[in-house]
């Protein structure tokens, strides 16, 4: 469906210094001619620029073939409503319609749902797209975070398609519905940590841009993470602005996570990020509101508007007017630093399900206080 405008396009005539840094950054896509998209996102050159890098990746260096990659692409958009961006991705690649899918088509498509419902891939899926090249499983779960990531923002920011695109007419995207019934609990170990004394040295390289998160002593995921690390490299700058440079205060930005992590069911990061919300006096009283949800009585002050906001863009795709005005208190890019973080974590959840990380020794997963609230989610 199509959503009313609530960011209008820049004028690429009448930009900011900071903008205009950040438009001739975008290149082609900086230029007079440029998607309304890339012209919204202009209005916040911070959250544009961090898209950058990633997507390169999924555009253009994807060891996904073009046609998988914009299967990939296509699906993502029509499970999260995005007519914008369903009908751009058609418009590069017009052959993607009108024949059933078959062969690898089919399993691209049916992946893409599997991360969307579950955000674990089958053992089928694993190993068939994992023969594409040795990057194609970590390019699909890109494919699938990014274009998330971009459908809230294009649904939020109300971006009109532009004319002469094939609109997806009388139809509405069927099948969406985020059914957890069948996530599965118990995960298969299938991407072991990297051994730091043998790392090659594209590893050595990319662990060391990546600071304190690159050393031995971080975290299993990352870790893991290291075996990818064209992977790592093309996340940076998304990662940076979501994680380091973000405008949002450390209680928002840490319960917009765990909210995103807990509906993504990664008891991995739920773990590593409660010990974080611990030490900023989020207690575990706290955390049982935010898996409770929006109307949980735990909630209170703005933690009910953090935990309202990344359900709007987990279940409809969209942030609300009142919620998308209620995150202006933290500058002109609060909105879309949230919708970062979201993005990040579906990717990041997706990630540790699929590898199968287990929790850091000492760490706790869920407490079983709130099992019940686990069972809400996946029964709907």
């Amino acid at each position: 469906m199509s959503y009313p405008m609530r960011v209008a396009p820049v004028d690429l005539e009448s930009l900011t210094g900071r903008q205009e840094v950040v438009r001739v950054k975008m290149g082609p896509y900086g230029e007079s001619g440029t998607s309304a998209m890339m012209r919204t996102f202009l209005n916040y050159p911070e959250f544009a620029r961090s898209l950058g890098r990633i997507g390169t990746r999924v555009t253009l260096t994807s060891d996904l073939p073009p046609r998988l990659a914009a299967l990939a692409s296509a699906r993502t958009a029509w499970l999260c409503g995005s007519e914008y961006l369903w009908a751009h991705v058609h418009a590069q690649h017009p052959g993607l319609g009108g024949t059933e899918l078959s062969g690898m088509d089919r399993h691209v498509v049916e992946a893409i749902d599997e991360l969307h419902h579950t955000h674990h891939l089958s053992d089928e899926k694993w190993y068939r797209i994992g023969r594409l090249g040795p990057n194609a499983l970590m390019d699909l779960i890109t494919t699938y975070g990014l274009f998330v990531s971009l459908a809230a923002a294009v649904n939020s920011m109300g971006v009109q398609p532009e004319d002469g695109l094939a609109r997806w007419g009388d139809q509405a995207p069927v099948g969406t519905e985020r059914d957890l019934s069948a996530s599965p609990r118990e995960l298969p170990k299938r991407v072991f940590e990297a051994d730091y004394a043998h790392l090659s040295p594209r590893q050595i390289e990319q662990a060391n841009r990546m600071g304190r998160r690159g050393k031995p002593s971080t975290s299993k995921l990352q870790k893991a993470m290291i075996n990818y690390p064209d992977f790592l490299q093309a996340l940076a700058p998304f990662g940076k602005r979501a994680i380091d440079d973000t405008s949002l205060p450390p209680r928002v930005w840490q319960l917009a996570c765990m909210r995103t992590v807990w509906l993504c069911d990664s008891e991995y990061l739920w773990s590593q990020h409660r010990k974080a919300c611990l030490k900023l006096g989020v207690t575990d009283e706290d955390l049982a509101g935010v898996a409770e949800g929006p109307d949980s009585p735990l909630l209170k002050d703005f933690d009910r508007v953090v935990v309202s906001t990344v359900d709007e863009m987990f279940f409809h795709n969209r942030i609300s007017d009142d919620n998308w005005h209620r995150f202006d208190r933290f500058g002109a890019e609060g909105v879309t630093d949230l919708v970062l973080v979201y993005g990040l974590y579906v990717l990041q959840s997706c990630v540790a399900r699929n590898f199968g990380t287990t929790l850091e020794e000492g760490s706790t997963g869920y407490l079983p206080e709130l099992d019940r609230f686990r069972e809400a989610v996946r029964n709907g």
